[in-house]
């Protein structure tokens, strides 16, 4: 089965290409583009580059959250696009479990974290346990603080929220440990290890039905909205 996997969560990007759970290729940016500008284009790319068409493609993953609104939307539409021209299942991934699989099978728990603005992060805890990524604490937009009140053992941190919040998390220098840089960035190879984790076991969507996890309003859905009587 290929899978064609994307990320469009955070202001990098990240395509892959994979055979069942061998990856083909793959291709991670961080660059000032939007996803609008540079995600079909990458995705031709990608295919051309191995000699493979879109219709070589059997099934489709993506993050669904939580993220950038926008960005997540752009990769929404596009999957969506593409499953229903081609008739593909789709599987949505958090978000979050694919940037804890960046730390495989440490024995230490992994809490991944984006920037969130609003002085909050995306945050969730996750643990490998006989190769299974499972979650311990479900994805959140929670202040620091909050979080590090939650860290009850060692923990291992990845994620861009590291370099927004990392003095503050700082103060439980007993109990954590960050990982490298080069480690922060989402990669579309394992959304689509667990999306083909869940193909195998026949846990795939129709293209309709996946829903984005925002974790949170978004603006506009904050402002008030008046009416003339």
């Amino acid at each position: 089965m290929k899978i064609l996997a994307i990320d469009t969560s955070t202001l990098s990007g990240s395509i892959a290409l994979l055979e069942d759970d061998r990856l083909l290729a793959e291709l991670t940016t961080c660059i000032q583009k939007t996803h609008a500008e540079r995600l079909l284009p990458s995705i031709q790319s990608l295919l051309k580059t191995i000699g493979a068409k879109a219709d070589d493609i059997d099934s489709f993953a993506l993050t669904i959250g939580p993220g950038s609104f926008t960005g997540l939307r752009i990769g929404l539409s596009t999957i969506k696009g593409l499953a229903w021209s081609l008739k593909k299942p789709v599987v949505g991934v958090s978000t979050l479990q694919a940037l804890a699989m960046n730390v495989p099978y440490s024995d230490m728990q992994i809490c991944p974290v984006l920037d969130a603005r609003k002085k909050e992060v995306y945050a969730g805890i996750y643990r490998f346990q006989d190769s299974e990524c499972l979650c311990i604490m479900p994805d959140a937009a929670i202040s620091p603080t909050t979080l590090i009140e939650q860290i009850q053992e060692p923990t291992i941190f990845t994620g861009d929220g590291i370099q927004v919040f990392k003095s503050q998390i700082s103060s439980l220098k007993s109990q954590i440990v960050f990982a490298p840089s080069h480690l922060w960035p989402i990669k579309a190879s394992n959304i689509g290890l667990l999306a083909w984790k869940r193909f195998k076991s026949g846990n795939m969507d129709k293209p309709e039905n996946i829903r984005l996890n925002y974790l949170r309003p978004s603006e506009a859905e904050l402002k008030p909205s008046f009416f003339l009587l």
